[in-house]
Formats: structure tokens, sequence, C-alpha cells
């Protein structure tokens, strides 16, 4: 677990580009606005990703051999990432795991910039945190600012032998420090039974 939370950050530390596409929600928005009415709420653009979401509406597969996939792609972000590659796919419990990415940033990262990260084992949630974007990517040999262009890393990470079998989902979404949206990935990854 605390092996994806790293592949989770060092992805998002390290790519970045812009990304712009229009909502297939949107068109049904003031429909699904009249019928929260009905029970005296209102749909907020949360809502609508989660939506979108269950749907798989609103996921890019990122290339490379992973499970990890771009979410609430039709929103502007700054990430462009081109692979990501894991080995052993899927990731084995007791091994070490070598995390390849590559991408484009589109813009410097600066301090400040932070990632809420959600880990769940099915419906249990396990991790709901905020962490330091600029601290974390110490972690994989980078330091902030993270300079525009293209990056690559590469990094090897132990998943303990003591993980539970069970499915994860792993959510992350990183922000600059001036809440500007960097990007969303997820990936479920499931631990069979020893």
């Amino acid at each position: 677990m605390v092996a994806i939370n790293k592949i989770f950050v060092a992805t998002i530390a390290t790519y970045v580009s812009t990304t712009n596409a229009l909502s297939i929600i949107e068109p049904i928005q003031p429909f699904l606005q009249k019928a929260a009415n009905l029970f005296g709420s209102k749909v907020t653009e949360v809502e609508i990703s989660t939506f979108q979401n269950a749907f798989g509406l609103d996921d890019r597969p990122v290339p490379g051999d992973s499970p990890i996939v771009q979410c609430e792609v039709h929103s502007p972000q700054i990430l462009n990432l081109q692979l990501v590659s894991i080995d052993p796919n899927p990731p084995a419990r007791g091994a070490n795991l070598t995390f390849i990415a590559e991408g484009y940033l589109n813009e410097d990262v600066a301090e400040g910039a932070y990632v809420d990260v959600d880990v769940r084992y099915g419906y249990i949630r396990l991790i709901h945190q905020t962490f330091d974007l600029c601290e974390e990517i110490s972690k994989v040999d980078l330091e902030c600012p993270i300079k525009k262009g293209k990056q690559t890393i590469t990094k090897e990470v132990e998943i303990p032998n003591e993980v539970p079998p069970g499915k994860y989902i792993i959510n992350a979404k990183a922000f600059t420090k001036d809440d500007k949206f960097i990007t969303c990935l997820t990936a479920v990854v499931d631990f069979p039974p020893a």
C-alpha cells in the first residue's frame, strides 16, 4: 500500500501538460440539477465528476504496462503522462516493483504543490490524506521546482509480503500551490490470496 502510494506520488510529481476537452455530462447538467432540486439539494461539479467516473466516461488509460488510468480527463489539467510501466504487472506481494514513467511537464511546479491521496480496500477507506508534493518527490530523487519539459523517472519499491489479499483502489489528485489542477490518477490493484 505504501509502495502504491509512492508510485502515484512519483507519477504526479514528474509529469505535467495540458488536456482540454468537453465533458459529455455538460448537456445533461440542467436535467441533473432539476432532479436534485426535487429533493432540495444542489448538484456540484464533484458529484457530476463522480457520476462520470462511475461509468468510466472520464478516464483515459495511460500507455504502458500498468493499471494506472488518468481520471477527470475532461477537466483542464497540466499533465501529459505518456507512459507508465510497472514490472511485475500485476504487482506481487513480497516482490520489488520497478516503476518507469515518462511525460512532459508543460510548466514548472513550485513549492506548495500538494496531492490528495485516497486508498480503499474494497469499499473501506484506508487512507485519505494530503501530502506535500515537493516533500514526496524528494523520495524519488527529484526536487522542486520541477522544471517544465520532458521528464523520466525510474524507481524500484518493495511491496511488503504482509499486504492482505484483496482489491485496492487508489486515487490521487495533484494541485499547484494556487490550486491549479495538475492531474488525477487512479488504479485498481488486486492482490490474490497466497
